[in-house]
């Protein structure tokens, strides 16, 4: 098997490893794996992480060998995800906690194989993750009908947010810096967007709720704006979820004192674990689309240069997909 590992700050290296089949596990082809921010904090040795190691916390690919008894078939279409359990059941996350995905084949757990319903594409099952954190975040709310959530950030994740609070029947409106980031934003349905580099965003906020504020609010970590910004778009009694992966996520200074003014309740959610099958189940129903949230797409080989490049891009908020 050939895989690329992160050896050093910005630095990766192909080698070649056995890919011998134990029990539990399946061997999988991959096909499509999805960069992440994460991915790209260990390149950068933003994240602290244990060298060398295998990066690429989730990708699509086919079953290429099984055991017997296995559920799972030769040729199987399956969805590698990010999330396993050690012996004593704590949570690991693959490209941090354990070698990731970046390969031509791997062998893995078959906690961590899911199957992919025909109507969800190779591209398509690289989101998963996002739509599971998204769902994760969704029940944590406890979104209900025609309550207003702002989500601060156009990026992927706030969209496929954006995405499921339209189909709980929420009214999102999404505030970003970027004209690009809000258009698309458009393009999913999401009426309501504010760039808060032009407008006063609370003013905004207030004129579009007839003075209540937002019922929700969603700080996404990568999106560029101050937390405090989401304290104070919040309706008194409302909920204020801060979403990001914990490990990469720099300190973050706000002023607390609207959270205790307002009474707000803050969550965190840094992963989607428990809702990967939902997950699933919202792409195959076509729930959430996440047609255009693609970049670009690259060969196996030119690896280093995917990372390089979407560590500097202007789109890097859209996946970056490495076809193994």
């Amino acid at each position: 098997m050939k895989v690329w590992k992160v050896v050093g700050v910005k630095s990766l290296s192909m080698e070649e490893e056995t890919g011998d089949l134990r029990p539990d596990y399946v061997k999988v082809k991959v096909t499509k794996l999805g960069l992440s921010s994460a991915d790209i904090a260990v390149y950068e040795g933003a994240a602290e992480v244990a060298l060398p190691i295998v990066p690429g916390r989730i990708a699509t690919g086919f079953i290429s060998e099984a055991n017997p008894g296995s559920r799972f078939r030769k040729g199987e279409r399956v969805l590698l995800s990010p999330y396993m359990k050690d012996a004593k059941g704590r949570l690991k996350v693959r490209g941090v906690d354990e070698n990731g995905y970046l390969a031509d084949y791997v062998v893995v757990p078959e906690q961590c194989v899911y199957s992919l319903p025909e109507s969800i594409t190779e591209d398509m099952g690289v989101f998963a993750e996002y739509i599971s954190i998204a769902a994760a975040l969704t029940d944590r709310l406890d979104l209900k009908h025609e309550q207003y959530v702002a989500i601060l950030g156009a990026n992927a994740l706030g969209l496929i947010f954006a995405q499921l609070a339209i189909y709980y029947q929420a009214i999102p409106i999404i505030i970003d810096k970027s004209d690009k980031k809000l258009e698309d934003a458009a393009d999913y349905g999401i009426y309501y967007r504010v760039n808060s580099s032009k407008q006063d965003a609370a003013k905004r906020i207030r004129q579009i709720t007839c003075g209540r504020m937002a019922d929700c609010t969603v700080f996404e970590c990568r999106s560029s704006q101050q937390p405090q910004l989401a304290f104070s778009l919040t309706a008194e009694g409302g909920k204020v979820g801060i979403v990001g992966y914990d490990t990469f996520v720099g300190k973050l200074t706000a002023d607390i004192s609207a959270i205790m003014g307002r009474q707000l309740s803050v969550v965190g959610i840094n992963n989607g674990s428990s809702d990967m099958n939902a997950a699933i189940n919202l792409l195959a129903n076509e729930v959430v689309k996440v047609d255009n949230l693609i970049d670009k797409t690259v060969e196996f080989l030119a690896a280093p240069v995917a990372f390089t490049e979407a560590m500097d891009a202007d789109n890097n908020y859209l996946k970056t997909l490495i076809k193994c």
